[in-house]
């Protein structure tokens, strides 16, 4: 967290800021309110802080832009002239997306269509695979024959359980079945998802700033 900023006369007001790691912007002039929760007990100064201009965003697709939080401390401090106190809550260093017109909803169904065959028939393969490596059907003949003392003609109740156990455990582990959650924990899937942002995130921060390009002022 970083320390206060204030100006010299007049009672202050306190403004907590919140940047997150990473935020997203479909507006070629991002403001202050676009890549930061901001708190006043003031709302009109609060109003103000949000729509204070910070920089103008490159809309080349995938241009992502690193801005350090003194950016937005400087820029809150010039564009507000009330006595105020900054403090911020959140990242010292975060990055900010260009957001793309939303596609046709045609094409995100068509993209989740695809991911979903993938996944399903790659899961089937993986399966298929891991069955024949250990020979899960020889297994299952040996136990029968242990069990009954005869040999198996026939696929039988052992397939089934299996097949169930499976389908099953794929249940349990993610977490999921259709669209209802089976608890309140995230799924691996959720955390793998927020892990990976995560790594993106700090590899962005620390190329821009190898470069030198991490925005420390305010700028148009």
């Amino acid at each position: 967290m970083s320390g206060p900023v204030s100006k010299e006369s007049g009672p202050p007001f306190v403004v907590y800021i919140n940047p997150e790691d990473s935020v997203q912007c479909s507006k070629k002039t991002v403001c202050v309110g676009d890549v930061t929760e901001v708190f006043c007990r003031n709302r009109t100064l609060c109003k103000k802080i949000r729509a204070l201009p910070l920089f103008k965003m490159d809309m080349t697709p995938d241009k992502k832009t690193v801005v350090s939080s003194m950016a937005l401390i400087a820029c809150i401090d010039a564009g507000i002239q009330e006595n105020i106190v900054i403090q911020n809550m959140g990242a010292s260093q975060f990055v900010v997306c260009g957001m793309e017109k939303k596609p046709k909803k045609l094409v995100v169904w068509g993209k989740v269509a695809l991911v979903m065959l993938i996944t399903f028939f790659g899961s089937i393969f993986a399966i298929m695979t891991y069955n024949e490596d250990v020979d899960v059907t020889g297994v299952f003949d040996r136990v029968y024959q242990v069990l009954t003392g005869t040999a198996r003609t026939a696929p039988g109740i052992l397939e089934w359980a299996y097949a169930f156990g499976v389908a099953f455990g794929i249940i349990i582990f993610f977490n999921h079945f259709g669209k209802k959650r089976l608890t309140n924990e995230p799924t691996p899937m959720e955390i793998e998802m927020e892990k990976y942002e995560t790594d993106i995130t700090n590899t962005v921060v620390k190329e821009a700033s190898r470069k030198d390009q991490i925005i420390e002022k305010p700028k148009e």
